[in-house]
């Protein structure tokens, strides 16, 4: 497990590869165009928006070394001062967004993501949220509770909540969307627990408390794999009939023996 996700460390350092380059290279400086391409794979505006500063100041700061090229003036010890302080900025926010970005990367592997405006922003939202859960919501929702739970049980169940209802969506978007409004609740019960834990109370009535919400979300798992299997076997009948249907028609037709 990595330090941000449930992928390996090697995986977490393999999406950070361009920014540890970064930082190792001081010249040419990298980190506006590492950040815009890590704004356009985890889809964040607000780190797109700052990459595009951050590559406007260095060619402001490239127009400069030119201007004072050939003399070591205050305007070309300024330049070099903004070229530093702009290195550690850039490297200093890649770095400070690389647990967000690992998140939403991780994310992205199990639905197609959709732009968000600010990462801080979009989660409180989204947990803050009491009204009908859409696909996206539901799905950040259990990988944010997966991550912060700190029980390999009830982090084995929301992986296979989150496998079902990804596998569900994949065949009919318009029962996802049904299956929403039937296990909405996994994530209310997902969040009295986290909330139970971030008490650091181990009481008898607070470890009560999460046992009795633990059975429920396993209840729930089951409940939720016994509905996606019976939609399933629904959907294969369907397709069954249907074939049936259509061999018939091409009999009815003499296009195919008997």
């Amino acid at each position: 497990m990595g330090f941000a996700t449930k992928k390996s460390k090697r995986w977490e350092f393999g999406q950070l590869k361009w920014t540890f380059l970064s930082i190792l290279l001081f010249v040419p400086p990298i980190h506006p165009l590492v950040m815009m391409s890590q704004a356009s794979k985890s889809k964040v505006r607000s780190w797109y928006a700052l990459a595009w500063i951050l590559l406007f100041i260095q060619f402001g700061l490239f127009y400069s070394f030119y201007y004072f090229a050939g003399a070591m003036s205050s305007g070309m010890l300024a330049t070099v001062c903004g070229y530093i302080a702009s290195y550690i900025a850039g490297n200093g926010l890649l770095l400070s967004q690389s647990k967000d970005y690992l998140q939403r990367i991780e994310l992205s592997e199990v639905r197609q993501l959709s732009w968000v405006n600010n990462i801080a922003h979009q989660r409180r939202l989204e947990l803050a949220q009491a009204e009908v859960e859409t696909p996206q919501s539901f799905v950040t929702k259990l990988m944010f509770y997966k991550k912060e739970i700190q029980n390999r049980n009830l982090q084995a169940h929301i992986e296979k909540i989150v496998r079902l209802f990804h596998l569900l969506e994949q065949r009919d978007i318009m029962e996802a969307e049904k299956f929403l409004v039937r296990h909405g609740t996994v994530v209310n019960v997902l969040r009295e627990y986290y909330d139970l834990q971030q008490t650091r109370l181990n009481n008898a009535i607070t470890l009560e408390s999460k046992n009795k919400l633990e059975t429920v979300l396993v209840q729930a798992s089951s409940a939720i794999e016994l509905d996606v299997t019976n939609l399933i076997k629904y959907r294969l009948l369907d397709v069954s009939a249907e074939s049936d249907v259509y061999i018939q028609t091409l009999k009815n037709k003499k296009l195919l023996n008997d």
